[in-house]
């Protein structure tokens, strides 16, 4: 009998040069094709629940506002006034209507030009013409997502293909916001999305803190440009894992696979980490606010009545105690003549190929 061929093992690689993560016009790319050119996380639904209710956000190099009309639908436009090119608002909070504190050009909630001061000091003016430039907003079981085109060229559901079915057992409309946290440390944020999708750092940099966890049997699953991961218990650690939780278990989660109910790390591309429990669904997007330096901005969701301090100490402790120091180690390094990578984990570490090529496929 002739022999099977072998499927050949395609070696993954490490794409990206060291100047990716220092240099500002490397940054200014990113701005502009990456963060520019994504459906991009902006916050949660509930932020805008009511009629009038706004959020300012940034997209890339786009500032953007999303707003709730008086019809209950969001919208969003770029937070740019068409007279000076001032912002309209900043932050959240809630309006009748878009007023630059410049001039005070006004707008309605549907980007409509409504009246200018001192109309008399303009002459014709097409009002139809003079509206709020449009974005995009959609959204996905309770969260928000924007996008700085009007007409992008994926919808969210298609962007999200795949990872939309694979998490939406989490429900997360379901769930209330029990504790927001935002943090800065000195590296890159790609670094820190590589750390995230690396499974092999998972057995030293988490050695204590993750050594519950039975590592070799974890679940990963990529979808698109997006990965999914579960990571189970050892069985002698269960009991005292289950007990451990200091949030109430997701009731809608009892009746679902066992996995779901495991340690999941997530992300969605660009910056969106994603981490889900029993008891948890979290999102920690990342923003960069220089090439070497990068805001995590956490949101935890799940049911009322426990403790949401101590859940986020604990969840501090890996992310940002473990996690964000290992990724300042490297980014020390970047800018030295001798810095390299070399060969990377065929299974461990084949994410952070993959990431490279849907970032090189966007930025190029």
């Amino acid at each position: 009998m002739a022999e099977q061929a072998q499927p050949i093992q395609v070696q993954p690689e490490y794409k990206l040069p060291p100047e990716a993560y220092y240099d500002q016009a490397w940054l200014e790319k990113e701005e502009l094709q990456i963060f520019g050119g994504s459906w991009l996380f902006a916050g949660l639904v509930s932020e805008v629940a009511e009629a009038g209710s706004y959020k300012s956000v940034k997209a890339g190099l786009n500032q953007l506002v999303i707003v709730r009309d008086k019809h209950g639908d969001l919208n969003a436009f770029h937070n740019i006034c068409r007279h000076r090119g001032a912002q309209l608002v900043q932050g959240t909070g809630k309006c009748g209507a878009l007023v630059c504190p410049y001039h005070k050009w006004t707008y309605g909630l549907d980007g409509k030009m409504r009246g200018v001061a001192r109309r008399e000091e303009y002459g014709d003016l097409d009002a139809e013409k003079l509206g709020l430039h449009r974005a995009s907003v959609s959204t996905w079981m309770g969260l928000m997502f924007v996008h700085g085109h009007q007409d992008p060229t994926m919808t969210l559901s298609e962007w999200l293909a795949g990872i939309d079915v694979a998490l939406g057992v989490f429900a997360v409309e379901k769930l209330q916001l029990l504790k927001s946290h935002s943090f800065t440390f000195d590296a890159n944020w790609k670094l820190y999305i590589e750390n995230h999708i690396d499974w092999l750092h998972l057995w030293y940099v988490h050695a204590e803190s993750l050594a519950a966890l039975k590592h070799e049997d974890g679940e990963v699953e990529q979808y698109g440009r997006h990965w999914v991961s579960y990571d189970p218990v050892k069985d002698e650690h269960r009991l005292a894992f289950e007990n451990s939780h200091s949030l109430p278990e997701i009731p809608h989660l009892k009746q679902q696979d066992a996995r779901y109910r495991e340690t999941g790390a997530h992300f969605v591309f660009p910056n969106l980490p994603i981490f889900t429990g029993s008891s948890f669904f979290v999102t920690a997007d990342l923003v960069p606010l220089n090439p070497e330096k990068t805001q995590m901005n956490i949101n935890v969701l799940g049911i009322p009545g426990g403790d949401a301090d101590a859940f986020l100490d604990i969840f501090n402790a890996i992310t940002k105690d473990e996690d964000a120091v290992i990724v300042e180690n490297i980014q020390k390094n970047m800018r030295s003549k001798y810095f390299s990578v070399g060969p990377i984990a065929h299974t461990y570490e084949k994410a952070i190929s993959d990431f490279h090529d849907n970032y090189l496929e966007l930025i190029q």
